[in-house]
């Protein structure tokens, strides 16, 4: 009786799954970013991230990073820090858990400039401490992730402090270990438009599209992200080329 009643429930839990959709490919990413220098050899980075909520038939998606930056050279940083996520679907009608992640990581990022562009890798490895809140289970995952970004100033409207840029960037992640995840875990292309406000703060527009291997399509799941983003950077990159470049 026992194994028939288990039958009838697994059969109408994969039904039920199976008459889910997937959420929505369009959405918007709200961001903060910081890095703020306390002294030469140390700094502050904090962050949050708002993704789609109010969204119908999406997933919203909070994210709270703090980390120590430390300032290895001019042109190196490296930073330890934990982040939280929470993630939660629109509504029952569409795949997606309700999640609490805590995430420890660790990266190094690597700047290069020439007289008109800036570059920039982000090489990133995270311990992933999942919470599935809708099943009561949980998972620890590692992954890496690899950014390279560029900076193209279009023009000048003060000698060193404002001026527009066009930032494109790609991330590639990779889990270390194919199960229960695939390797490949997901990639991310970003292109837009900025425009630094002073040698400290910028703010972006832009377009971000993601392929992403997730568990209810066999070919991957493109989104198509709308992000604004304002970064305040007591260690600007920009701040340093410009005033070097009036300095000559």
């Amino acid at each position: 009786m026992f194994c028939v009643l288990f039958a009838l429930f697994s059969e109408g839990n994969v039904s039920a799954q199976e008459n889910k959709k997937a959420p929505r490919s369009e959405g918007y990413w709200l961001a903060y970013f910081g890095d703020n220098k306390i002294n030469k050899i140390v700094g502050i980075h904090s962050e949050l991230q708002l993704r789609s909520f109010f969204v119908p038939d999406n997933v919203g998606t909070v994210i709270a990073r703090v980390g120590v930056n430390f300032y290895i050279k001019p042109f190196i940083t490296g930073t330890v820090g934990y982040g939280y996520i929470f993630s939660l679907p629109e509504n029952d009608e569409i795949y997606g858990a309700r999640t609490s992640e805590n995430r420890i990581w660790e990266q190094m990022l690597f700047r290069q400039k020439t007289k008109a562009v800036f570059m920039e890798h982000r090489f990133r490895l995270e311990q992933r401490f999942v919470q599935n809140l809708s099943t009561q289970s949980s998972s620890v995952s590692h992954r890496i992730r690899y950014r390279f970004q560029t900076l193209f100033p279009l023009y000048t409207i003060s000698p060193h402090l404002r001026h527009l840029f066009v930032s494109v960037n790609d991330e590639i992640m990779l889990n270390f270990k194919s199960e229960p995840a695939q390797i490949f875990d997901r990639n991310r292309f970003y292109a837009g438009l900025g425009y630094q406000v002073s040698p400290k703060l910028n703010i972006q527009l832009g377009y971000l599209n993601q392929f992403a291997n997730v568990s209810f399509s066999t070919r991957g799941h493109v989104d198509h992200v709308v992000q604004l983003s304002v970064a305040y950077n007591m260690d600007d990159l920009m701040q340093t080329f410009f005033k070097k470049k009036q300095d000559k």
